[in-house]
Protein backbone atom coordinates (compact mmCIF):
# COMPACT_ATOMS: atom_id res chain seq x y z
CA UNK A 1 0.00 0.00 0.00
CA UNK A 2 2.89 1.90 0.44
CA UNK A 3 4.43 1.38 -2.51
CA UNK A 4 1.49 2.06 -4.72
CA UNK A 5 0.94 5.33 -2.59
CA UNK A 6 4.62 6.43 -3.52
CA UNK A 7 4.09 5.41 -7.26
CA UNK A 8 1.12 7.88 -7.34
CA UNK A 9 2.90 10.86 -5.76
CA UNK A 10 5.49 10.70 -8.05
CA UNK A 11 2.82 10.35 -10.84
CA UNK A 12 1.40 13.07 -9.12
CA UNK A 13 4.57 15.10 -8.85
CA UNK A 14 5.30 14.62 -12.71
CA UNK A 15 1.75 15.75 -13.73
CA UNK A 16 2.17 19.04 -12.11
CA UNK A 17 5.39 19.79 -13.32
CA UNK A 18 4.18 18.79 -17.04
CA UNK A 19 1.32 21.22 -16.31
CA UNK A 20 3.44 23.87 -15.22
CA UNK A 21 5.39 23.77 -18.70
CA UNK A 22 2.46 23.94 -21.13
CA UNK A 23 2.94 28.17 -21.50
CA UNK A 24 5.89 27.38 -22.92
CA UNK A 25 5.38 24.51 -24.85
CA UNK A 26 2.44 25.95 -26.41
CA UNK A 27 4.75 29.28 -28.13
CA UNK A 28 7.97 28.98 -30.14
CA UNK A 29 9.94 31.81 -28.75
CA UNK A 30 8.78 32.67 -25.44
CA UNK A 31 7.16 36.22 -25.57
CA UNK A 32 8.99 37.68 -22.75
CA UNK A 33 9.87 41.10 -22.36
CA UNK A 34 13.80 41.30 -22.60
CA UNK A 35 14.48 37.98 -23.21
CA UNK A 36 14.38 39.64 -27.14
CA UNK A 37 16.98 41.85 -25.81
CA UNK A 38 19.16 38.89 -24.48
CA UNK A 39 18.72 37.42 -27.52
CA UNK A 40 20.79 40.00 -29.08
CA UNK A 41 23.72 39.73 -27.00
CA UNK A 42 23.98 35.88 -27.18
CA UNK A 43 24.34 36.20 -30.97
CA UNK A 44 27.35 38.82 -30.01
CA UNK A 45 28.22 36.17 -27.53
CA UNK A 46 28.25 32.86 -29.28
CA UNK A 47 28.46 34.41 -33.29
CA UNK A 48 30.92 37.57 -33.28
CA UNK A 49 33.12 35.82 -35.40
CA UNK A 50 30.68 35.23 -38.17
CA UNK A 51 28.97 38.08 -38.47
CA UNK A 52 31.38 41.31 -40.04
CA UNK A 53 29.17 43.44 -40.00
CA UNK A 54 29.03 43.30 -36.08
CA UNK A 55 32.74 43.25 -34.96
CA UNK A 56 33.11 46.84 -35.42
CA UNK A 57 30.37 48.21 -33.04
CA UNK A 58 30.17 45.21 -30.59
CA UNK A 59 32.45 43.10 -28.39
CA UNK A 60 32.20 40.61 -25.56
CA UNK A 61 34.20 40.08 -22.86
CA UNK A 62 33.80 36.72 -20.42
CA UNK A 63 34.21 38.12 -16.46
CA UNK A 64 33.20 36.17 -13.59
CA UNK A 65 30.28 38.28 -12.38
CA UNK A 66 26.65 37.08 -10.78
CA UNK A 67 24.82 37.97 -13.55
CA UNK A 68 25.50 34.50 -15.89
CA UNK A 69 23.27 32.17 -16.01
CA UNK A 70 21.45 31.77 -19.22
CA UNK A 71 24.61 32.75 -21.04
CA UNK A 72 26.41 29.66 -19.72
CA UNK A 73 23.47 27.86 -20.96
CA UNK A 74 23.50 29.42 -23.97
CA UNK A 75 26.90 29.15 -24.46
CA UNK A 76 26.99 24.91 -24.01
CA UNK A 77 23.75 24.34 -25.97
CA UNK A 78 23.40 26.86 -29.11
CA UNK A 79 26.21 25.12 -31.01
CA UNK A 80 23.14 21.59 -31.18
CA UNK A 81 20.49 23.83 -30.64
CA UNK A 82 20.40 26.61 -32.38
CA UNK A 83 20.29 30.31 -30.80
CA UNK A 84 16.45 29.91 -30.64
CA UNK A 85 16.20 26.61 -29.66
CA UNK A 86 19.05 27.06 -26.62
CA UNK A 87 17.15 30.14 -25.24
CA UNK A 88 13.87 28.19 -25.37
CA UNK A 89 15.48 25.25 -23.72
CA UNK A 90 16.95 26.86 -21.17
CA UNK A 91 13.75 28.74 -20.29
CA UNK A 92 11.74 25.29 -20.14
CA UNK A 93 14.88 24.30 -18.13
CA UNK A 94 14.51 27.16 -15.78
CA UNK A 95 10.62 26.82 -14.86
CA UNK A 96 11.18 23.19 -14.64
CA UNK A 97 13.46 23.90 -11.47
CA UNK A 98 11.44 26.41 -10.32
CA UNK A 99 8.21 24.34 -10.20
CA UNK A 100 10.47 20.83 -8.92
CA UNK A 101 11.72 23.42 -6.59
CA UNK A 102 8.60 24.39 -5.37
CA UNK A 103 7.01 20.85 -5.00
CA UNK A 104 10.13 19.10 -3.53
CA UNK A 105 10.27 21.64 -0.45
CA UNK A 106 6.39 21.03 0.41
CA UNK A 107 7.18 17.28 0.24
CA UNK A 108 10.42 18.05 2.49
CA UNK A 109 8.54 20.37 4.68
CA UNK A 110 4.88 18.58 5.24
CA UNK A 111 6.02 15.18 3.82
CA UNK A 112 3.03 15.54 0.65
CA UNK A 113 2.67 17.94 -2.15
CA UNK A 114 0.42 20.45 -0.04
CA UNK A 115 -2.56 21.76 -2.10
CA UNK A 116 -0.89 25.52 -0.76
CA UNK A 117 2.30 24.50 -2.93
CA UNK A 118 -0.14 23.49 -5.83
CA UNK A 119 -1.57 27.30 -5.13
CA UNK A 120 1.88 28.42 -5.07
CA UNK A 121 2.89 27.02 -8.74
CA UNK A 122 1.41 29.82 -11.02
CA UNK A 123 4.10 32.45 -9.12
CA UNK A 124 6.72 30.93 -11.26
CA UNK A 125 5.07 32.97 -13.74
CA UNK A 126 5.08 36.08 -12.07
CA UNK A 127 5.85 39.29 -13.35
CA UNK A 128 9.93 38.98 -12.83
CA UNK A 129 9.56 36.19 -15.02
CA UNK A 130 7.11 37.74 -17.65
CA UNK A 131 9.31 40.62 -17.38
CA UNK A 132 12.07 38.59 -19.11
CA UNK A 133 14.62 38.31 -15.61
CA UNK A 134 16.06 35.29 -16.89
CA UNK A 135 19.24 35.03 -15.35
CA UNK A 136 17.29 35.92 -12.14
CA UNK A 137 14.54 33.69 -12.80
CA UNK A 138 17.56 30.87 -13.64
CA UNK A 139 19.17 31.60 -10.02
CA UNK A 140 16.02 31.61 -7.78
CA UNK A 141 14.69 27.89 -9.08
CA UNK A 142 18.36 26.99 -8.79
CA UNK A 143 17.58 27.77 -5.33
CA UNK A 144 14.77 26.27 -4.50
CA UNK A 145 15.68 22.81 -5.81
CA UNK A 146 18.98 23.17 -3.64
CA UNK A 147 17.19 24.11 -0.56
CA UNK A 148 15.19 21.56 -0.60
CA UNK A 149 17.85 19.03 -1.00
CA UNK A 150 19.55 20.89 1.98
CA UNK A 151 16.89 20.42 3.98
CA UNK A 152 17.11 16.09 2.84
CA UNK A 153 20.41 15.89 3.08
CA UNK A 154 20.43 17.46 7.00
CA UNK A 155 18.27 14.76 7.87
CA UNK A 156 19.31 11.90 6.42
CA UNK A 157 23.09 12.62 5.95
CA UNK A 158 26.08 13.07 7.71
CA UNK A 159 27.38 16.57 9.10
CA UNK A 160 29.31 17.66 6.37
CA UNK A 161 26.90 16.57 3.66
CA UNK A 162 24.41 19.61 3.55
CA UNK A 163 28.17 21.73 4.02
CA UNK A 164 29.60 20.46 0.64
CA UNK A 165 26.27 20.65 -1.67
CA UNK A 166 26.03 24.33 -0.29
CA UNK A 167 30.03 25.46 -1.08
CA UNK A 168 29.26 23.73 -4.47
CA UNK A 169 25.56 25.15 -5.07
CA UNK A 170 26.31 28.34 -3.46
CA UNK A 171 29.00 30.19 -5.80
CA UNK A 172 27.17 27.98 -8.95
CA UNK A 173 23.76 29.71 -8.07
CA UNK A 174 25.48 33.34 -7.42
CA UNK A 175 27.39 32.74 -10.35
CA UNK A 176 23.85 32.43 -12.36
CA UNK A 177 22.93 35.60 -10.54
CA UNK A 178 23.32 37.13 -6.61
CA UNK A 179 19.68 37.05 -6.00
CA UNK A 180 19.12 33.48 -5.96
CA UNK A 181 22.42 33.09 -3.77
CA UNK A 182 21.22 35.39 -1.41
CA UNK A 183 17.57 33.65 -1.72
CA UNK A 184 19.06 30.31 -0.82
CA UNK A 185 21.23 31.70 2.00
CA UNK A 186 17.91 33.43 2.99
CA UNK A 187 15.90 30.35 3.42
CA UNK A 188 18.99 28.36 5.14
CA UNK A 189 19.22 30.88 7.25
CA UNK A 190 15.98 31.24 8.51
CA UNK A 191 15.49 27.15 8.52
CA UNK A 192 18.63 27.00 10.46
CA UNK A 193 17.39 29.94 13.07
CA UNK A 194 14.01 27.81 13.22
CA UNK A 195 15.40 24.69 14.73
CA UNK A 196 17.86 26.45 17.44
CA UNK A 197 14.94 28.61 18.64
CA UNK A 198 13.16 25.10 18.93
CA UNK A 199 15.92 24.36 20.84
CA UNK A 200 15.41 27.01 23.02
CA UNK A 201 19.08 28.24 22.10
CA UNK A 202 20.32 31.51 23.89
CA UNK A 203 21.26 34.84 21.64
CA UNK A 204 24.68 34.41 21.12
CA UNK A 205 24.28 30.15 20.25
CA UNK A 206 21.52 31.33 17.93
CA UNK A 207 23.63 33.31 15.76
CA UNK A 208 26.46 30.25 16.34
CA UNK A 209 24.02 27.91 14.90
CA UNK A 210 23.13 29.79 11.94
CA UNK A 211 26.89 30.43 11.13
CA UNK A 212 27.33 27.01 11.47
CA UNK A 213 25.19 25.81 9.21
CA UNK A 214 25.69 28.47 6.72
CA UNK A 215 28.85 29.53 6.30
CA UNK A 216 29.65 27.54 3.09
CA UNK A 217 27.66 29.74 1.27
CA UNK A 218 30.03 32.85 1.90
CA UNK A 219 32.29 31.49 -0.58
CA UNK A 220 30.96 33.90 -2.96
CA UNK A 221 31.71 36.59 -1.23
CA UNK A 222 35.60 37.22 -2.79
CA UNK A 223 34.69 36.86 -6.03
CA UNK A 224 31.57 39.38 -5.54
CA UNK A 225 33.93 42.20 -3.85
CA UNK A 226 35.82 41.95 -6.83
CA UNK A 227 32.94 42.42 -8.81
CA UNK A 228 31.41 45.18 -6.94
CA UNK A 229 34.64 47.15 -7.37
CA UNK A 230 33.91 47.19 -10.99
CA UNK A 231 30.27 48.81 -10.96
CA UNK A 232 31.57 52.00 -8.90
CA UNK A 233 29.00 54.75 -10.00
CA UNK A 234 26.24 52.19 -10.79
CA UNK A 235 23.61 53.67 -9.17
CA UNK A 236 21.16 52.60 -6.54
CA UNK A 237 18.10 53.93 -4.77
CA UNK A 238 14.78 55.36 -6.01
CA UNK A 239 12.46 53.49 -2.73
CA UNK A 240 9.39 53.73 -3.52
CA UNK A 241 5.97 52.59 -1.17
CA UNK A 242 3.52 53.42 -3.40
CA UNK A 243 5.93 51.20 -5.84
CA UNK A 244 6.11 48.51 -3.68
CA UNK A 245 2.25 48.58 -2.92
CA UNK A 246 1.50 48.05 -6.41
CA UNK A 247 4.07 45.38 -6.45
CA UNK A 248 2.39 43.18 -3.87
CA UNK A 249 -0.60 43.61 -6.21
CA UNK A 250 0.99 42.05 -9.19
CA UNK A 251 2.96 39.21 -8.95
CA UNK A 252 0.82 36.89 -11.31
CA UNK A 253 0.76 40.36 -13.99
CA UNK A 254 0.75 38.52 -17.22
CA UNK A 255 -1.62 39.87 -19.52
CA UNK A 256 -5.49 40.52 -18.31
CA UNK A 257 -5.67 43.37 -14.93
CA UNK A 258 -9.01 41.23 -14.38
CA UNK A 259 -7.86 38.11 -14.60
CA UNK A 260 -4.39 38.51 -12.85
CA UNK A 261 -6.40 40.67 -9.99
CA UNK A 262 -9.17 37.96 -9.80
CA UNK A 263 -6.53 34.82 -9.12
CA UNK A 264 -4.55 36.87 -6.74
CA UNK A 265 -7.47 37.67 -4.64
CA UNK A 266 -8.06 33.68 -4.86
CA UNK A 267 -4.34 32.63 -3.52
CA UNK A 268 -4.97 35.63 -0.61
CA UNK A 269 -8.21 34.23 0.33
CA UNK A 270 -7.27 30.84 0.53
CA UNK A 271 -3.95 31.98 2.48
CA UNK A 272 -5.94 33.74 5.17
CA UNK A 273 -8.36 31.21 5.38
CA UNK A 274 -5.97 28.90 6.14
CA UNK A 275 -3.56 31.39 8.13
CA UNK A 276 -7.13 32.13 10.52
CA UNK A 277 -8.08 28.39 10.49
CA UNK A 278 -8.46 26.83 13.54
CA UNK A 279 -6.62 23.83 12.37
CA UNK A 280 -3.94 26.47 11.00
CA UNK A 281 -0.47 24.92 11.66
CA UNK A 282 2.55 26.50 9.89
CA UNK A 283 6.31 25.54 9.57
CA UNK A 284 8.33 27.35 11.44
CA UNK A 285 11.32 27.49 8.77
CA UNK A 286 9.56 28.67 5.89
CA UNK A 287 7.20 31.08 8.49
CA UNK A 288 10.72 32.55 8.90
CA UNK A 289 11.92 32.62 5.02
CA UNK A 290 8.56 34.25 4.19
CA UNK A 291 9.01 36.99 7.03
CA UNK A 292 12.59 37.93 5.99
CA UNK A 293 11.99 37.78 2.45
CA UNK A 294 9.33 40.28 3.35
CA UNK A 295 11.49 42.12 4.90
CA UNK A 296 13.83 42.26 2.58
CA UNK A 297 11.43 43.45 -0.39
CA UNK A 298 10.31 46.35 2.64
CA UNK A 299 13.64 47.35 2.49
CA UNK A 300 15.36 47.23 -0.56
CA UNK A 301 14.93 50.36 -3.19
CA UNK A 302 13.63 50.02 -7.00
CA UNK A 303 17.28 50.05 -8.08
CA UNK A 304 20.64 48.27 -7.10
CA UNK A 305 23.97 49.17 -8.29
CA UNK A 306 22.22 49.72 -11.43
CA UNK A 307 19.76 46.95 -11.93
CA UNK A 308 16.02 47.46 -12.81
CA UNK A 309 12.91 46.54 -10.16
CA UNK A 310 15.10 45.17 -7.47
CA UNK A 311 12.18 44.70 -5.04
CA UNK A 312 9.70 43.87 -7.65
CA UNK A 313 11.23 40.65 -8.14
CA UNK A 314 11.50 39.14 -4.51
CA UNK A 315 7.12 39.73 -4.61
CA UNK A 316 5.89 36.21 -6.23
CA UNK A 317 8.45 34.19 -4.15
CA UNK A 318 7.82 35.97 -0.44
CA UNK A 319 4.11 34.75 -1.73
CA UNK A 320 5.06 31.60 -2.47
CA UNK A 321 7.08 30.98 1.22
CA UNK A 322 4.22 32.10 2.58
CA UNK A 323 1.94 29.51 1.19
CA UNK A 324 4.43 26.33 1.64
CA UNK A 325 4.62 27.67 5.09
CA UNK A 326 0.81 26.35 5.83
CA UNK A 327 0.74 22.57 6.88
CA UNK A 328 -2.67 20.96 6.26
CA UNK A 329 -1.91 18.33 8.75
CA UNK A 330 -4.99 18.96 11.15
CA UNK A 331 -7.39 19.87 8.60
CA UNK A 332 -10.02 17.42 8.29
CA UNK A 333 -9.70 14.66 5.58
CA UNK A 334 -12.65 16.33 3.38
CA UNK A 335 -11.61 19.47 3.78
CA UNK A 336 -8.45 18.88 2.51
CA UNK A 337 -9.81 16.92 -0.57
CA UNK A 338 -11.86 19.72 -1.18
CA UNK A 339 -8.95 22.46 -1.18
CA UNK A 340 -7.21 19.67 -3.24
CA UNK A 341 -9.61 20.02 -5.91
CA UNK A 342 -9.68 23.54 -6.28
CA UNK A 343 -6.30 24.90 -5.98
CA UNK A 344 -5.48 22.09 -8.87
CA UNK A 345 -8.63 24.20 -10.45
CA UNK A 346 -7.60 27.06 -10.09
CA UNK A 347 -3.70 25.62 -11.06
CA UNK A 348 -5.03 24.44 -14.16
CA UNK A 349 -6.93 27.29 -15.08
CA UNK A 350 -4.09 29.80 -14.22
CA UNK A 351 -2.12 28.11 -16.74
CA UNK A 352 -4.30 28.04 -19.20
CA UNK A 353 -4.31 31.76 -19.04
CA UNK A 354 -1.07 32.15 -19.32
CA UNK A 355 -0.83 29.46 -22.58
CA UNK A 356 -4.06 31.87 -24.43
CA UNK A 357 -1.74 34.77 -23.17
CA UNK A 358 1.81 33.74 -24.68
CA UNK A 359 0.13 32.50 -28.20
CA UNK A 360 -1.57 35.84 -28.31
CA UNK A 361 1.68 37.91 -27.55
CA UNK A 362 4.05 35.54 -30.33
CA UNK A 363 1.17 36.35 -32.39
CA UNK A 364 1.49 40.11 -32.14
CA UNK A 365 5.40 39.89 -32.05
CA UNK A 366 5.72 37.78 -35.12
CA UNK A 367 3.44 40.37 -36.81
CA UNK A 368 5.52 43.32 -35.54
CA UNK A 369 8.87 41.24 -37.05
CA UNK A 370 7.60 40.70 -40.40
CA UNK A 371 9.14 44.26 -40.86
CA UNK A 372 12.31 42.54 -40.63
CA UNK A 373 12.19 41.42 -43.83
CA UNK A 374 12.38 44.90 -45.53
CA UNK A 375 15.40 45.93 -43.03
CA UNK A 376 19.10 45.05 -45.08
CA UNK A 377 21.53 43.01 -43.94
CA UNK A 378 23.77 44.91 -41.76
CA UNK A 379 21.53 47.99 -41.53
CA UNK A 380 22.10 50.79 -38.74
CA UNK A 381 18.33 50.55 -37.10
CA UNK A 382 17.68 52.70 -34.58
CA UNK A 383 13.84 51.16 -33.10
CA UNK A 384 11.47 52.83 -31.15
CA UNK A 385 9.05 51.53 -28.86
CA UNK A 386 6.02 53.78 -28.09
CA UNK A 387 4.81 53.09 -24.67
CA UNK A 388 1.10 54.28 -23.75
CA UNK A 389 0.64 57.06 -21.69
CA UNK A 390 -0.83 55.03 -18.87
CA UNK A 391 1.78 52.36 -18.90
CA UNK A 392 -0.52 48.87 -19.58
CA UNK A 393 -0.62 46.47 -17.43
CA UNK A 394 0.55 43.38 -19.22
CA UNK A 395 4.55 43.34 -19.31
CA UNK A 396 5.94 45.27 -22.13
CA UNK A 397 6.63 43.22 -25.54
CA UNK A 398 8.26 45.38 -27.63
CA UNK A 399 10.84 47.63 -26.01
CA UNK A 400 13.69 44.92 -26.63
CA UNK A 401 12.33 43.99 -30.36
CA UNK A 402 15.10 46.35 -32.57
CA UNK A 403 17.69 43.10 -31.28
CA UNK A 404 15.76 40.81 -33.10
CA UNK A 405 16.85 42.48 -35.99
CA UNK A 406 20.47 42.18 -34.76
CA UNK A 407 19.44 38.34 -34.71
CA UNK A 408 18.05 37.86 -37.64
CA UNK A 409 19.64 40.89 -39.97
CA UNK A 410 23.25 41.39 -38.36
CA UNK A 411 21.47 45.13 -38.20
CA UNK A 412 23.41 47.25 -35.17
CA UNK A 413 20.72 48.80 -33.29
CA UNK A 414 19.82 51.05 -29.92
CA UNK A 415 18.68 48.92 -27.72
CA UNK A 416 20.86 46.54 -26.10
CA UNK A 417 22.66 46.96 -22.27
CA UNK A 418 25.62 48.28 -21.75
CA UNK A 419 26.24 48.73 -17.59
CA UNK A 420 30.10 48.43 -16.35
CA UNK A 421 30.00 45.21 -14.27
CA UNK A 422 26.47 44.27 -15.54
CA UNK A 423 27.14 42.18 -18.55
CA UNK A 424 30.05 41.22 -20.69
CA UNK A 425 28.69 43.39 -23.57
CA UNK A 426 30.62 46.52 -24.87
CA UNK A 427 29.51 48.77 -27.27
CA UNK A 428 31.44 50.69 -29.92
CA UNK A 429 29.32 53.18 -31.67
CA UNK A 430 30.30 56.65 -30.81
CA UNK A 431 28.33 58.08 -33.72
CA UNK A 432 25.36 57.15 -32.27
CA UNK A 433 25.90 59.05 -28.73
CA UNK A 434 22.95 58.44 -26.72
CA UNK A 435 21.48 56.16 -29.41
CA UNK A 436 23.76 53.69 -29.35
CA UNK A 437 22.12 51.31 -25.88
CA UNK A 438 19.71 50.97 -23.94
CA UNK A 439 16.98 52.87 -22.82
CA UNK A 440 17.41 55.08 -26.22
CA UNK A 441 15.09 53.02 -27.89
CA UNK A 442 11.92 54.39 -25.20
CA UNK A 443 9.60 57.13 -26.17
CA UNK A 444 6.38 58.26 -25.14
CA UNK A 445 3.61 59.54 -27.47
CA UNK A 446 3.62 63.53 -27.72
CA UNK A 447 0.77 64.37 -25.88
CA UNK A 448 2.43 62.07 -22.63
CA UNK A 449 3.98 64.67 -20.10
CA UNK A 450 5.55 61.91 -17.91
CA UNK A 451 9.25 61.89 -16.76
CA UNK A 452 10.57 58.63 -17.58
CA UNK A 453 10.71 59.21 -21.77
CA UNK A 454 11.17 61.00 -24.36
CA UNK A 455 8.41 62.09 -26.53
CA UNK A 456 8.38 60.64 -30.14
CA UNK A 457 9.03 63.49 -32.26
CA UNK A 458 11.77 64.74 -30.16
CA UNK A 459 13.25 61.26 -30.44
CA UNK A 460 13.04 60.95 -33.94
CA UNK A 461 14.08 64.89 -34.70
CA UNK A 462 17.60 64.22 -32.52
CA UNK A 463 18.37 60.72 -33.49
CA UNK A 464 21.78 61.20 -35.35
CA UNK A 465 21.18 60.87 -39.30
CA UNK A 466 24.65 60.22 -39.87
CA UNK A 467 24.46 57.05 -37.24
CA UNK A 468 21.34 54.93 -38.43
CA UNK A 469 20.22 54.38 -42.08
CA UNK A 470 16.94 52.64 -40.79
CA UNK A 471 14.76 53.87 -37.63
CA UNK A 472 12.03 51.68 -37.14
CA UNK A 473 8.73 52.90 -35.02
CA UNK A 474 6.85 49.98 -33.68
CA UNK A 475 3.91 50.47 -30.38
CA UNK A 476 1.07 52.55 -29.44
CA UNK A 477 1.72 54.98 -33.28
CA UNK A 478 -0.28 58.18 -33.72
CA UNK A 479 -3.21 58.70 -35.63
CA UNK A 480 -0.71 60.91 -38.07
CA UNK A 481 3.18 60.35 -37.66
CA UNK A 482 5.63 63.66 -37.74
CA UNK A 483 7.35 64.00 -40.83
CA UNK A 484 10.55 64.79 -40.95
CA UNK A 485 12.37 65.15 -44.93
CA UNK A 486 15.38 63.00 -44.39
CA UNK A 487 13.03 60.11 -42.99
CA UNK A 488 11.43 58.41 -46.17
CA UNK A 489 8.73 55.71 -45.31
CA UNK A 490 9.30 52.15 -46.34
CA UNK A 491 6.70 49.80 -47.51
CA UNK A 492 6.62 46.90 -45.16
CA UNK A 493 4.67 44.37 -43.99
CA UNK A 494 5.06 44.29 -40.40
CA UNK A 495 3.84 46.22 -37.99
CA UNK A 496 5.21 49.88 -37.48
CA UNK A 497 6.72 52.79 -39.22
CA UNK A 498 9.66 51.57 -41.06
CA UNK A 499 11.90 54.51 -42.44
CA UNK A 500 15.20 55.01 -44.66
CA UNK A 501 17.17 57.73 -43.46
CA UNK A 502 18.42 59.72 -46.63
CA UNK A 503 20.86 62.25 -46.69
CA UNK A 504 19.49 66.30 -47.15
CA UNK A 505 20.47 66.64 -50.97
CA UNK A 506 18.53 63.31 -51.54
CA UNK A 507 15.52 64.34 -49.58
CA UNK A 508 15.30 67.81 -51.11
CA UNK A 509 16.21 66.50 -55.00
CA UNK A 510 12.78 64.10 -54.22
CA UNK A 511 10.96 66.46 -53.31
CA UNK A 512 11.70 68.72 -55.79
CA UNK A 513 11.06 66.07 -58.22
CA UNK A 514 7.51 65.42 -56.77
Amino acid sequence: MTAKRGRWSYIAFAALVAISLVPLLAVGLPPLSDLYGHMGRYVIQTDLANRPELARYYAFEWKVIGNLGVDLLVEVLHSRLGLEGAVKTSVIATQLLAATGILAISRQVHGRITPFAILALPLIYGFPFNFGFLNFSLAMALALVTFAAWLRLRQSAGRWSPHLLLAVAGPAIWLCHTYGWAFLGLMCGSAALADAIERKDRLPMLVLRVLEECWPLLFPLIPMLAWRADTVGSKTGEWSLLLKAFWLASPLRTGSIILDGLSLQIMIIFGYWALRSKWARFDRRMAFAAIFCALAFLILPSRVFGSYFADMRLAPYMYALVLLSISPERFPVTTTRWITVITLAFFVARSAITTVTYVEREKEMEQTLATLNSIPVGAHLATFAVQSCDGGWAPPLLWHVGSMALVRRNAIVNDQWEFSGMNPLKINNLAAGYFARDPSQMAQPDHCRKPYYPQLTEVLRHVPRDAFSYVWVVGELPAQMPEFADLRPVPHRGAGMLYKVTPPSLSNSTTAAR
